[in-house]
């Protein structure tokens, strides 16, 4: 009997203390004015975003892996990503949650990867692309397809 109440006793302590199933989680901040309002561990799931303000995801070591502005729960103006290290991953802009203005990518080597245009989150105008050692591989006009 001694040995069913102590395994249901440790049964429920791992269960009470097993906070997100298991999920990975991703701190969630808040921010207004270069303030951060608050912060918080979420679990990361596709529907994790905030619906107004400052959206702002880090990976696990604290580096920010992401982040922009909310409004009406779409992404709007300009959002960066970046590389596990800090390194700038992508610069995208977003107008009512479609990618519209200007977009920018590099490599994990900073070197530029892609420089274009968006429209209503289409390609647009012209785009120019680099390998990984800077060198210019290719210009495309979107506009003249």
């Amino acid at each position: 009997m001694k040995k069913i109440t102590s395994f249901l006793i440790l049964s429920i302590c791992l269960f009470a203390c097993k906070q997100n199933n298991g999920q990975p989680t991703d701190t969630i901040s808040t921010v207004q004015h270069d303030t951060v309002k608050s912060e918080r561990a979420v679990p990361v799931t596709k529907d994790t975003i905030i619906s107004e303000g400052e959206y702002i995801q880090h990976y696990k070591n604290g580096v920010t892996k992401m982040r922009g502005m909310m409004k009406n729960g779409k992404r709007d103006g300009l959002w960066k990503s970046f590389y596990d290290n800090g390194s700038p991953w992508s610069e995208t802009t977003f107008k009512d949650g479609k990618k519209d203005g200007p977009t920018i990518t590099w490599y994990p080597n900073e070197q530029k990867r892609y420089v274009g245009f968006y429209s209503n989150d289409a390609e647009a105008g012209k785009w120019t692309f680099w390998d990984e050692k800077g060198k210019k591989v290719q210009d495309m006009d979107y506009d003249k397809k």
